[in-house]
């Protein structure tokens, strides 16, 4: 959507990185309940730390000998990883936090408009610009199951001592792609009356149905940590005796 002169100073761009402002002040924006940052780049934050966390398991593997003949898988990982996941998410956690605040805009500039013609077109234009964010959403989804599939397979052969981060690499990324999907069926819903609602909800039924297998692979092996947390403890208390 381009803006005219006139709505251009309505609406005027924010310049700077939000991912470049430090972490405490990150949070803060994220609490003071305005419209950017907002929950499509809180997915995207989510799918940052897992893919954080997964570089970090990768790097620390790939200097295990134990992990030897899973190297090669590391170093595939963690470049996929570093090239082409955190990049994407890093401009996907912008342009929705640019996008949505303008979204906001125009639904105010909406509401506030006595003008039928004018109301229609900021109507229209924040429907339109809706559906661009949206499908930032649908991306961080798909990026945050590949990151996922990621967590699972270095939670099985990496280093068993740092399994922690493996964990956490999975629940984060689970954690984005549950909330890319409640985020994705809230916008379709206003936009309920357009093609575009009723092309993606195929699409988010296939989101779904991936991150169901996805989340009993991961529900598993929060059953073996527990089991095998339960065994340690009963040998510890059965030599105390």
């Amino acid at each position: 959507m381009k803006l005219n002169k006139n709505q251009q100073e309505i609406f005027p761009n924010k310049q700077g990185a939000i991912l470049a402002r430090p972490a405490n002040q990150l949070l803060n924006d994220f609490g003071a309940g305005k419209a950017s940052p907002g929950s499509g780049s809180a997915a995207a934050l989510l799918g940052l730390l897992s893919a954080k966390m997964i570089h970090t398991v990768c790097s620390i593997s790939i200097t295990k000998e134990e992990c030897s003949k899973h190297h090669t898988q590391f170093k595939f990982i963690s470049k996929q990883v570093e090239e082409n996941i955190v990049p994407k998410l890093k401009e996907l956690f912008e342009k929705d936090a640019k996008d949505f605040e303008q979204v906001v805009k125009l639904r105010i500039a909406r509401d506030k408009s006595i003008d039928k013609i004018e109301k229609s077109k900021y109507s229209r234009q924040s429907l339109d610009l809706l559906q661009i964010a949206t499908d930032y959403t649908f991306e961080v989804a798909e990026l945050s199951l590949n990151l996922m599939e990621y967590g699972i397979g270095i939670f099985n052969n990496g280093w068993h001592a740092i399994r922690g981060d493996s964990g956490v690499a999975i629940s984060a990324s689970m954690s984005a792609v549950m909330s890319s999907i409640f985020i994705i069926n809230l916008n379709l819903k206003t936009l309920k009356r357009r093609k575009y609602a009723k092309e993606k909800l195929e699409k988010v039924l296939i989101l779904q149905k991936k991150l169901d297998d996805l989340q009993t692979k991961a529900f598993s092996y929060i059953s073996l940590i527990s089991h095998e947390s339960l065994d340690s403890i009963q040998l510890e208390l059965q030599s105390d005796k």
